[in-house]
């Protein structure tokens, strides 16, 4: 027995509440017919996954999905720093010598992670939407489990003997 609640999306099974949609945001790279960078909302329900954008809604019927995964880009950055105080000090303690020292330069290497949620669909033929979700990559990878439960012929693994 499963009765509806007030609240959308939402519905109270066994006393627990279940949910019929995932959300997440992002920023398009490409893919749509709205600029890139636009910030758009990822919504998907049993029937369908929507985008909303740049005043636009672009609806995939679930049938057509071929693809819905989350991949991630590492980055690593390398980080030139002089120490400006460092040489200061060290000139003031050591003379030249302890400025040399003192304002050496330092490198640092930042890594950066970029998350993409790729989202694969037919049409006339297959296509591919591309959306940044670096910021909000938890609710994405929430709705990519989301999409394996809703289709579990996805999630499977498909073993090629060679």
């Amino acid at each position: 027995m499963c009765n509806t609640s007030k609240m959308k999306g939402d519905a109270i099974m066994f006393g627990k509440k279940v949910k019929n949609e995932m959300l997440t945001l992002g920023d398009l790279v490409e893919g749509l017919p709205i600029p890139q960078s636009s910030d758009v909302s990822i919504k998907l329900t049993p029937g369908a996954l929507t985008i909303t954008g740049s005043g636009q809604e672009f609806e995939i019927d679930s049938s057509k999905l071929t693809l819905v995964d989350l991949k991630s880009d590492v980055e690593m950055e390398k980080i030139i720093q002089q120490s400006a105080p460092g040489m200061i000090i060290g000139a003031v303690t050591f003379g030249v010598i302890g400025a040399m020292i003192g304002g050496r330069v330092k490198t640092k290497e930042k890594r950066v992670v970029n998350h993409f949620l790729l989202v694969s669909y037919q049409s006339d033929e297959l296509k591919t939407i591309v959306i940044d979700v670096t910021k909000d990559w938890y609710n994405a990878a929430s709705l990519v489990d989301y999409f394996r439960k809703l289709n579990p012929t996805y999630a499977k693994v498909n073993k090629v003997s060679l």
